[in-house]
């Protein structure tokens, strides 16, 4: 079995919810190995996106320490922390981020760019394999906007996985029955690993390697 490739220890955040109290994560401590498609299960309020938002590194623990590698990214400055973000971490979320106005190749290329690390040409390669990977060759000059549901979150998928990010972080996006067979490619392919926040009896759970439950802030039980 591969190493893990991202590690908590004793994490501990407290967050002000909008007319809905405080999302909490209390003294959590977990291991996610390479390679492997991993599901953080629980109902809505029980810590788990704020627990996402901490292994993606879009937010500082209050305590604790979020380990990518043998790199303790919590005492990394502010740049050090958004460049590795940037180049090594994928993301889906709940409300599609996809730019409207532009194109489906324009907004996977900005991707890529934005990730940094390759130079033009490794950058158009990069964005056909995503494309192909997708199934979206036939649909790259369409804008976002005239895309069905589906292909949307399809074009969500090859954005977060363009610069073939180390770790992909799902914070319950829409679109299982799309995203999950292609989280589950990636897994396989080319060695992703998937940490998706899922609800219980959801197909990202069923088809996940690995499911860690979580209620009230803390992990209830684990599956190997």
């Amino acid at each position: 079995m591969d190493a893990p490739i991202l590690r908590c220890r004793d994490l501990c955040c407290r967050r002000p919810l909008w007319r809905q109290g405080a999302s909490c994560v209390r003294g959590i401590s977990a291991a996610f190995d390479a390679g492997r498609f991993h599901a953080i299960c629980g109902p809505d309020g029980c810590g788990k996106n704020l627990l996402l938002h901490l292994l993606g590194l879009l937010e500082q623990p209050d305590q604790g320490e979020v380990l990518f590698g043998d790199t303790d990214a919590t005492r990394m400055d502010v740049p050090a922390r958004d460049a590795l973000r940037q180049r090594h971490f994928g993301f889906l979320f709940p409300v599609c981020t996809l730019l409207p106005s532009l194109s489906v190749l324009e907004n996977i290329a900005f991707s890529v760019l934005k990730a940094g690390g390759a130079d033009e040409e490794r950058q158009a390669a990069l964005t056909l394999a995503a494309l192909q990977f997708c199934g979206l060759e036939g649909e790259a000059d369409q804008p976002v906007s005239a895309l069905a549901p589906d292909r949307r979150a399809a074009a969500a998928f090859a954005r977060a996985v363009v610069h073939r990010p180390l770790v992909l972080i799902a914070e319950s996006p829409p679109g299982d029955d799309i995203l999950v067979p292609l989280a589950r490619r990636a897994v396989e392919e080319f060695g992703l690993t998937v940490v998706w926040g899922a609800a219980p009896g959801s197909l990202a759970a069923a088809e996940a390697d690995r499911v860690l439950e979580m209620r009230g802030g803390e992990l209830a039980a684990a599956a190997a």
